[in-house]
C-alpha cells in the first residue's frame, strides 16, 4: 500500500522510521559519539540563556523566561542535586561538573531507543534539557514546544507571523519533537 501524503500520514510516519533506523542501525555502533555530542551542547542549552532584563526589546521575553523557564530549572535542581547556572551571553557559561556528570550517567543508561529519541528531540529543541524532562516525564510535547518557541513567540506576538516562515517552521517542530515522543512511548512499551 502506498501511502499518501494528503492523508496525513506520511508526514508522520517517515520521522518515525527515521528513528527507528537510527536506533537500531546507528546508535548501537555510534553511542559514545552521540553522547559525546549531546554533552558537547549542553552548556550552550536554551533553558540556561536568559535574554538580558535591561532592554525595551528584551524586558518582556526576559519575563516569560522566568515564568515558564524557572520551573523546569527548579526541576533539574531537584532531579539532579545541582544547581543551574544562567547566563545573558549566546557563547554560554559552564554548568557544574557535577551536573554534567549526572547528566551524561543518565544518558548512559538510556536503552538504543530511548537515545535516538533523546538525540532527535535535542537536535529538534536545541535543548538536551528538555528531552530529558520530556524522558523523565516532567514535561509533555505542548509545553515543550512552548519553551523551544518561546522567544520566537514572543517576537510573531510583537510582530505579527511570517506565513510561509514560522507556520512552517512550527509545523516542523510539532512532527520532529511529536514523532520522538511517541517513538519513545513504543520504546517503553506505552
Amino acid at each position: 500500500m502506498v501511502e499518501q501524503e494528503s492523508d496525513g500520514i506520511r508526514p508522520f510516519t517517515m520521522p518515525l522510521m527515521k528513528l527507528a533506523c537510527t536506533a537500531l542501525e546507528r546508535v548501537p555502533l555510534t553511542r559514545t559519539k552521540v553522547i559525546d555530542n549531546l554533552m558537547k551542547k549542553f552548556h550552550q542549552d536554551l533553558v540556561f540563556c536568559r535574554s538580558p532584563a535591561d532592554s525595551e526589546l528584551t524586558i518582556g521575553v526576559h519575563q516569560k523566561q522566568k515564568e515558564k523557564i524557572d520551573p523546569i530549572l527548579d526541576w533539574v535542581n531537584t532531579e539532579f542535586g545541582f544547581k543551574t547556572v544562567v547566563y545573558t551571553t549566546f557563547l554560554g557559561g559552564k554548568q557544574d561538573e557535577g551536573l554534567t556528570r549526572a547528566v551524561e550517567t543518565v544518558l548512559k543508561k538510556t536503552t538504543d531507543c530511548e537515545l535516538a529519541s533523546i538525540d532527535a528531540m535535542a537536535a529538534a529543541a536545541h535543548s538536551l534539557v528538555i528531552p530529558l524532562a520530556i524522558f523523565k516525564g516532567r514535561l509533555g510535547i505542548e509545553e515543550a514546544i512552548e519553551l523551544i518557541r518561546l522567544e520566537e513567540d514572543h517576537q510573531v506576538d510583537r510582530w505579527g507571523l511570517v506565513e510561509g516562515g514560522h507556520d512552517v517552521d512550527i509545523a516542523d517542530l510539532k512532527v520532529q519533537m511529536s514523532s520522538a515522543v511517541v517513538f519513545l512511548g513504543f520504546s517503553r512499551g506505552m
